[in-house]
């Protein structure tokens, strides 16, 4: 009787599978069935944990007996024997430290790529299996670290600071805004109604403070209208440089210049602003039931 045939023997008689018995020694249940085709045989010390987990002595698995005179006796009561040692068989090679990996070996089968780009399984060992998992946890670790550092940009448009880019309270403020622009718009159109007629009194004060409403909304969230506004009413008048003599007559004429630039400058930036507000306004009108829905449906 061969070696894995009594191996087999012992755990049928034991009551256990080959998993039940893989288990135990802490191998594959495919190890198993290989000692007991006669395919691979383990080591002394595999021997030895056999022995004892299948009641049978050492010197009856490792005999050319085929019944154990003593069965189910335990190793330790039956004199140690002199065995030769299995030769260990290598089932192949770690491509990260390039040790061999032998028969009875813990490692680890882990899908990679070839250098020619196709995906391949590979055996690692199990210390470069684990030196590899704490690289990937180490660098995890970085990375959460510096991201932890970057602040999130809120958004918000240029509300963001005010509102912290709440979007409630952009809602609020521009029907606050929308209210106050349709009372005021209703009180010029009563004043003048001998002018406006009944159709404008009624439909200026409602398309007002929608536009107004529109207007708030659009610029102060997050869209294209906001930098449309912004980039409009940054647009400035580039003055040009003067020539002057250095007397009274030249000083006097420098300071008079500066200051109608300076005036003039002031009227152009209200003026860009308005610009500005105005075209804001009109994009608003258009786009804020639109960008509305958008917002409330990518929250």
């Amino acid at each position: 009787m061969t070696l894995g045939s009594k191996i087999k023997k012992a755990r049928t008689e034991a009551n256990l599978t080959q998993k039940d018995l893989a288990e135990q020694l802490s191998v594959t249940f495919q190890t198993v069935s290989k000692w007991e085709g006669g395919v691979t045989e383990p080591d002394l010390a595999t021997l030895r944990s056999l022995a004892k987990i299948l009641g049978v002595s050492l010197e009856y698995l490792v005999s050319e007996e085929d019944e154990a005179p003593e069965a189910k006796l335990a190793e330790d009561s039956k004199p140690m024997v002199s065995v030769p040692v299995p030769q260990k068989r290598q089932i192949g090679t770690c491509p990260d430290c390039r040790s061999p990996i032998m028969e009875g070996d813990f490692f680890h089968n882990v899908e990679r790529r070839s250098p020619s780009g196709v995906k391949e399984t590979v055996m690692v060992c199990d210390a470069c299996f684990k030196r590899h998992e704490e690289e990937i946890e180490r660098r995890a670790k970085e990375v959460e670290r510096s991201t932890a550092s970057i602040p999130v940009e809120k958004k918000g448009g240029i509300a963001a600071k005010i509102s912290g880019g709440d979007e409630k309270k952009i809602i609020v403020w521009g029907v606050v805004v929308g209210v106050i622009a349709l009372i005021a718009t209703l009180i010029a159109c009563i004043v003048n109604y001998a002018v406006v007629g009944i159709g404008w009194t009624i439909a200026a004060p409602l398309l007002i403070g929608y536009a107004a409403t529109a207007t708030v909304y659009c610029i102060f969230t997050e869209s294209y209208i906001s930098d449309v506004f912004l980039e409009v009413a940054g647009w400035s008048i580039h003055f040009p440089g003067l020539i002057f003599s250095w007397d009274l007559d030249g000083l006097m004429w420098l300071i008079a210049m500066k200051i109608l630039f300076f005036v003039l400058g002031i009227f152009a930036g209200i003026g860009m602003f308005l610009l500005a507000l105005a075209l804001a306004a009109l994009l608003s009108m258009f786009s804020f039931v639109p960008l509305l829905i958008y917002n409330r449906s990518h929250k």
